[in-house]
């Protein structure tokens, strides 16, 4: 094998992460379209697509192995603080694994699944010593998926989230302010009330579970905490962007773009001037600083071929340039296009692009420390047919929009706006 860099071995790794991923992902969508079928006529479908499964089980294992050798060689070569803190890694992922075989092994003839983040102390499937509580370990922890970029999916600057909340947060706020006026010499003032009022934060219960190959867990060598991180924090950051940018009539979480009244835009030569100028109407409420403006790719290229102000020759400033849209930072995010219907279900509007322009301080986004759960299932028929382990992880979240209240505001956001971008009546416009 040649010679790697540490950092070409990182790019190797979360390569072979990635790989791992996709295959979970078509073994999935494989065994669902096997299930499917049933009678004789499709055996050949149902032969090919185990033929398929063998061969990919095959890859799977020999990207394990390599993945395994990786980390060997990259322990080799660390030093110092390094090597200890890959040797701290290594003996969590230890205990990790036991834990896990141990749910696998020893608890068929109690009950299929167990939660590993606490110890039970009661009922048919107690688990004082084998859990995460008793080791002192946490395989994903919330602050590091928070943190960690996935591509494509990144998240405004602005917005924070607060971890470790405890309780239902209260948040108060000021509904009117103080008026001076003219008053003659002696006359007596008017008293003025000030009147207050409070938004609390409701959490909602937010899980995934995820399959795990049994050859992943059994390998010793392989780095299974990383695995884990890996899983947990792609679909976490693909959560909190959808819930964050889409829109639609999803009670449950609401995001800021879902209550706004929509405002439609024409893709024109005077888009730009057009978006400064909702920015300005946020400003003139009082929101001043800088928001963040979100748009998908599309309309990133359209934007950056149209000049900033129509019809100058003399100047090649465009809309988008310099990683700025008419002077704001903004993001790129395919789910500023989508809509979350009532259900739960989130779809891509197949014939209109949105553009989100947002003070993101005005959201709050809370995870609540006494709602995590980590829990282990390898027993149940199902995944033992598969050959997998799914760990599943649930957590309390909430996301509560805060500039609707102000000024005596009736609760719909005034610090975020989003803008549906129509065509222009000639397809020889911007777009067309």
């Amino acid at each position: 094998m040649a010679k790697m860099t540490k950092a070409e071995i990182q790019k190797r790794q979360a390569e072979i992460l990635n790989k791992l991923d996709e295959m979970d992902e078509k073994t999935n969508a494989r065994e669902a379209k096997m299930r499917a079928l049933t009678s004789e006529e499709q055996k050949e479908e149902r032969e090919k697509l185990m033929a398929e499964q063998r061969a990919q089980d095959m890859e799977y294992d020999a990207l394990v192995r390599e993945s395994a050798g990786l980390s060997a060689r990259a322990k080799a070569m660390a030093t110092g603080k390094e090597l200890e803190q890959i040797r701290e890694r290594e003996d969590y992922g230890a205990k990790i694994r036991e834990m896990i075989q141990d749910c696998y092994t020893n608890r068929r003839a109690a009950n299929a699944t167990t939660i590993l983040a606490n110890a039970i102390t009661s009922g048919p499937d107690q688990n004082e010593k084998a859990n995460l509580q008793a080791g002192g370990l946490i395989p994903v922890e919330i602050q590091p998926i928070i943190d960690t970029k996935v591509p494509g999916i990144e998240l405004p600057d602005d917005l924070k989230m607060l971890t470790g909340v405890t309780g239902t947060q209260v948040i108060p706020y000021s509904i009117n302010d103080v008026k001076f006026t003219v008053e003659g010499e002696v006359t007596k003032v008017a008293e003025q009330a000030l009147n207050f009022a409070n938004i609390q934060t409701s959490p909602k219960r937010v899980a995934a579970s995820v399959p795990v190959s049994r050859r992943a867990v059994v390998q010793a060598a392989f780095d299974i905490i990383a695995f884990l991180t890996f899983k947990f924090t792609k679909g976490w950051a693909m959560f909190r962007a959808l819930h964050v940018y889409a829109h639609g009539d999803y009670r449950d979480v609401i995001g800021p773009f879902a209550t706004v009244t929509v405002k439609e835009l024409t893709l024109d030569e005077n888009i730009g001037k057009n978006l400064a100028k909702e920015v300005a109407d946020m400003y003139d409420k009082g929101f001043e600083g800088d928001p963040e403006i979100i748009m998908d790719k599309t309309t990133e290229v359209d934007l950056k071929f149209t000049k900033l102000i129509p019809g100058t020759t003399d100047s090649n400033r465009t809309v988008v340039q310099d990683g700025q849209c008419v002077g704001y930072r903004y993001k790129i995010s395919p789910y500023i296009d989508y809509a979350i219907a009532s259900n739960g279900i989130a779809n891509k509007d197949g014939q209109y692009r949105y553009i989100g322009i947002g003070h993101f301080g005005y959201l709050n986004e809370q995870v609540y420390a006494d709602g995590i759960e980590f829990n282990v299932d390898g027993t149940s028929q199902e995944n033992f047919d598969r050959n997998v382990i799914a760990l599943g992880m649930s957590l309390d979240y909430s996301l509560v929009e805060l500039s609707g209240k102000v000024n005596g505001g009736n609760g719909t956001p005034q610090a975020f706006k989003l803008i549906k971008l129509v065509q222009p009546a000639s397809s020889n416009e911007i777009g067309g």
